[in-house]
Formats: structure tokens, C-alpha cells, sequence
């Protein structure tokens, strides 16, 4: 069984601004799904995730969120967290470690 998980070395989605890499971590744990996204000017599409917590921590850059209405600005080192059925996008120049529990579907998040 495999419990250190690398980094892939490409990316495994591109949509909007953003890309990013996934964690075959599933096997493991279906309980928290993990990916590092990098963006150079944020995700500007407002989404509300249905079912899933987004916990992104700012591995580099800075930026800032817009969570239902409310603006925060962010930096490397800080942490957002997004709750459930909350409508939010980000903007900035970041690379961010996403941590969604439970794992997240694409059918659970709405574009608005």
C-alpha cells in the first residue's frame, strides 16, 4: 500500500484560469480529497460547491477570496476555508494547496 504520494510532474485539469495536479489518493482515503492548483490571475467564475468543504492554503503569492459577498485578502501562509453551499471564486497570482472533504465530484459544484 502507498501512503507518500509525489507530486505529478504535469498537470492533470485546466479549466478557467487555473490548473492543476490531483493526489491518486482515493484508495487510501475517500474521505479528503487533495489537489495544487496555480493560477496567475485567480478563478473568476463564481461557484457554489453543493456538498464538499474547500480548505486552501496559499503555498505561494498572494491574492483574495470573495466568499457569499464578503472580500479577504490572502497571502502565503494563510488559510481560506469555504463551507459547503457558499458561493465564492478568487482572484491573484497563487499556488494553493485545495483540501475538499468530502471528495469532491464534478457534479456537485454549480457555475454561477
Amino acid at each position: 500500500m502507498q501512503y507518500i504520494f509525489k507530486l505529478p510532474n504535469k498537470y492533470t485539469f485546466e479549466k478557467e484560469s487555473i490548473k492543476g495536479t490531483n493526489f491518486e489518493s482515493k484508495e487510501l482515503s475517500d474521505k479528503a480529497k487533495f489537489a495544487v492548483i496555480e493560477t496567475e490571475t485567480g478563478h473568476e467564475a463564481r461557484i457554489r460547491e453543493k456538498d464538499c468543504d474547500f480548505h486552501y492554503y496559499i503555498l505561494e503569492g498572494k491574492g483574495n477570496f470573495e466568499i457569499d459577498g464578503k472580500i479577504e485578502e490572502c497571502q502565503k501562509g494563510d488559510l481560506a476555508i469555504i463551507p459547503s453551499g457558499s458561493i465564492f471564486k478568487y482572484s491573484g497570482k497563487m499556488k494553493l494547496l485545495l483540501m475538499t472533504i468530502p471528495w469532491w465530484r464534478p457534479d456537485q459544484e454549480e457555475t454561477l
